[in-house]
């Protein structure tokens, strides 16, 4: 058994297991009777468990020597370590993880273990503090922790389920498929990896965004779910909420938009949001731009272009690289991948580009949403599909965000290995916007898909 599992992972694990199980049911039974949409509750706790455990045994034996996962369970296993041995001087770095102290101290050579966070990435030192929690209550459980942190990050994406569910009751299945049942989101999005906090964080944003500022529900819990998703997701990942962040705003003006009754006025406020919104993001992307490392406003687009060379040249990323052509770092240069990179990241790999199971599973996955997009584009003609991507706030928001962070993501992300994990955030939204676009058009589909 590897240094990252012990006894406890032959022990805890069932026990979790049935707790987690047990409370699950118990969430089922009491809201079921009033919300029908509950029965999903239970199979897809179901499935966040197994992909947790598989992710954890996949890392365990598949992947031998470990992985992110493994790095992150054995630097929050250093911490627990010395908050065992009441080394409240580590305990305070850990809190106040910006300082990167532990570099200088050099704590992990004192027999509490490894802390994996690169070279100053207070990004990934940032998702080993949060895993610390869950660490702490298992017992410094591999599968344990993982199990905890996989069930605790499923009530983000269960507010995300209901938001969509809110605006259209008679998808609750279909939606249920999207953000639940995908494979490759359970898997990737259930480990103890930067993805599962970032998915979650991401789901109690939408949430919040839907209640705080669409419903006008001014309460402190929505405002803080706010605050802490957005933060969530700049801390781990800032491209996300830079995806997320346009579409957002567009979803919370065109309810605006929608109570101005003068059409002059209507159709003169779009172009003045948009610019209003494009010059917030700009200062933002500016005004944070030491904490967002590569993904500042100067560095993105040069990060992009150096990705996309490395690839070309280096050879450690093996037969799973991808190369979409060489462009320039211009916004010029940018735009006329953006084609390539969406269809690479929602679309591929393509079944003949897997080279292991995980990457066949992601090529079969691809395949149904290509299918599937095809489909609708045939049934649907072309300035109906229009006319239903712009007829509803929530279909535009999802629509824009899934386009947008499969666009950044294609472009910077060199080989397929990481594509499949690092674009799972837009998996549920996409497949939501396709299963809204079948609902507004059912006209153009003689049955329901399922």
């Amino acid at each position: 058994m590897n240094i990252w599992m012990d006894i406890f992972d032959l022990l805890l694990p069932p026990l979790y297991f049935s707790l987690i199980m047990m409370h699950a049911v118990y969430i089922r039974n009491k809201y079921s009777h009033k919300k029908p949409y509950y029965k999903y509750y239970v199979p897809a706790v179901f499935c966040k468990l197994v992909g947790g455990i598989t992710l954890c045994l996949v890392y365990t034996f598949y992947y031998s020597t470990g992985g992110d996962a493994t790095n992150y369970f054995q630097g929050a296993e250093t911490y627990v370590n010395a908050i065992f041995d009441l080394n409240f001087s580590m305990v305070y770095e850990m809190v106040n993880f910006f300082t990167y102290k532990i570099h200088e101290t050099g704590y992990y050579e004192m027999g509490y273990g490894n802390v994996y966070f690169g070279n100053h990435d207070y990004y990934a030192l940032f998702t080993v503090v949060l895993c610390v929690p869950f660490c702490l209550l298992t017992f410094k459980s591999f599968i344990a922790s993982t199990m905890l942190l996989a069930y605790a990050s499923f009530y983000g994406l269960w507010k995300l389920y209901q938001v969509f569910v809110d605006h259209f009751p008679t998808l609750s299945k279909e939606f249920a498929i999207a953000i639940f049942f995908i494979p490759s989101v359970f898997f990737w999005g259930s480990g103890m990896l930067k993805d599962t906090f970032t998915l979650s964080a991401l789901g109690f944003y939408t949430y919040a965004i839907y209640k705080f500022m669409i419903r006008k529900q001014r309460k402190f819990k929505y405002l803080l779910a706010l605050i802490l998703g957005a933060m969530l997701l700049v801390l781990i990942k800032p491209y996300i909420f830079f995806a997320a962040a346009p579409g957002s705003l567009i979803w919370i003006y065109f309810y605006r938009i929608a109570n101005i009754r003068d059409p002059i006025l209507k159709m003169l406020a779009l172009p003045v949001i948009l610019l209003i919104m494009g010059l917030l993001i700009t200062f933002v992307l500016s005004y944070f731009g030491q904490f967002l490392g590569d993904y500042s406003l100067d560095n993105v687009l040069t990060k992009a272009v150096r990705t996309q060379q490395d690839m070309a040249t280096n050879t450690d990323y093996g037969t799973n690289n991808y190369d979409i052509g060489e462009f320039d770092a211009s916004i010029s240069g940018i735009l006329s991948k953006a084609p390539a990179a969406i269809n690479m990241a929602l679309f591929r790999p393509y079944i003949w580009n897997a080279r292991n199971p995980v990457m066949m599973l992601s090529g079969l996955e691809n395949l149904f949403m290509l299918g599937f997009t095809i489909y609708i584009l045939i049934k649907v003609k072309f300035v109906r599909l229009i006319r239903s991507l712009l007829s509803h706030p929530l279909l535009i928001f999802s629509f824009l965000f899934s386009l947008f962070f499969a666009f950044s993501v294609g472009l910077t992300t060199a080989n397929y290995g990481a594509l499949v994990r690092l674009k799972i955030p837009c998996i549920p939204f996409y497949l939501c916007a396709l299963f809204i676009i079948v609902r507004l058009n059912r006209s153009s589909f003689k049955q329901r898909l399922f």
